[in-house]
C-alpha cells in the first residue's frame, strides 16, 4: 500500500467517526425542534419548569399579551414581589365593636336630719329661692374644732342657723327646712342688689377652720346638694358669704371653688 492510499483511509475513518459523533450529539436536539406550520418560526422547548398562570378576575384587567412579553424568570419575580406587599384590610361597619359607654359616675348624698328649734322663721306659702350661699364653721370653745354638735350648740348660743352643715366626713345635716327661713346671711347684698337675703336663700355650712381646707369628702357633698337644690328649684346664685357681706366676713375660708362639680 502506497503512502497516498493510506492517507486517503485515515481521512475517510475521520470523516465517518465525525459524521457519527454530530449526529450522536446534535441529532438528538435536532429532533427537539418543532417548525410551526403557521408562522414558520422555530421554538425551542425549554428544559425548564412549566409557569402555570391562574386566570385572573375580570376587574384586574391583565392583558395575555402583557405576559407573554415577560419571560418567565421575570414572571416569578413580580409574583414574588406582590406577595410581599403590604394587605389593606377591610372592616365593615357591623365588624367594629364599640365599647360600652361609662355610666357617669353619681355622687350619692347622705342627709340626715338635725333639725334644730332656734335660728330660722317658719314660712307658711311656698318659698321663692333663686341663692344658694357657702359659708364654714368650727368650734372655737375648745375641744375637737370639727365636732358637729359643739358647732350647732354655738349656732345656738347666737341665735342664728343654717339649712345644712357639712361634717368632716361628708355627712350633710339638714338643720332647718328649705322652705324655712334660716337666719344665716345678716347684712349683705347679692350682685343684682336685693338685700334680706335670708328670704330667698339658702345657706349652706361647711365644717372647716382657717387653715385646713376641705376634704374631698365634703366637695363631693357640697357638689351634690347644691346640684340637688338645683333640681328642686332655679338658681340664680351660688355665693360665698364673703361674696355678699365683703369687708365683713372672709368665709368659706380657703374653698377651692373650683372643686364644685
Amino acid at each position: 500500500m502506497d503512502k497516498k492510499k493510506a492517507i486517503s483511509i485515515v481521512i475517510t475513518v475521520f470523516f465517518v467517526a465525525g459524521m457519527a459523533a454530530w449526529y450522536i450529539f446534535y441529532g438528538g436536539k435536532a429532533g427537539k425542534m418543532e417548525i410551526s406550520q403557521e408562522s414558520g418560526e422555530t421554538e425551542e422547548k425549554a428544559a425548564e419548569p412549566q409557569v402555570v398562570f391562574e386566570q385572573a378576575p375580570a376587574d384586574e384587567d391583565v392583558r395575555r399579551d402583557e405576559i407573554i412579553e415577560k419571560s418567565p424568570e421575570e414572571i416569578i419575580e413580580q409574583f414574588k414581589q406582590e406577595q410581599k406587599k403590604p394587605t389593606e384590610t377591610v372592616i365593615k361597619p357591623e365588624e367594629i365593636i364599640k365599647e360600652p359607654a361609662q355610666a357617669k359616675k353619681e355622687t350619692s348624698l347622705d342627709i340626715e336630719d338635725r333639725l334644730v328649734s332656734f335660728g330660722f322663721q317658719k314660712v307658711s306659702g311656698e318659698r321663692k329661692i333663686d341663692t344658694v350661699i357657702l359659708h364654714s364653721s368650727f368650734n372655737s370653745l375648745g375641744g375637737d374644732q370639727y365636732d358637729v354638735d359643739k358647732i350647732i350648740d354655738i349656732y345656738k348660743s347666737y341665735g342664728v342657723s343654717a339649712h345644712y352643715i357639712i361634717g368632716r366626713n361628708g355627712t350633710a345635716y339638714r338643720l332647718v327646712k328649705d322652705n324655712d327661713v334660716s337666719y344665716h346671711a345678716g347684712v349683705s347684698s347679692v350682685p343684682d342688689g336685693r338685700t334680706n337675703i335670708n328670704a330667698f336663700s339658702i345657706g349652706i355650712e361647711i365644717v372647716g377652720n382657717y387653715d385646713d381646707g376641705y376634704t374631698s369628702e365634703q366637695y363631693e357633698a357640697v357638689s351634690a346638694l347644691i346640684a340637688k337644690i338645683k333640681g328642686d328649684y332655679d338658681i340664680k346664685y351660688v355665693l360665698g358669704h364673703d361674696d355678699i357681706a365683703p369687708g365683713r366676713k372672709t368665709d368659706p375660708w380657703n374653698f377651692d371653688w373650683d372643686e364644685l362639680k
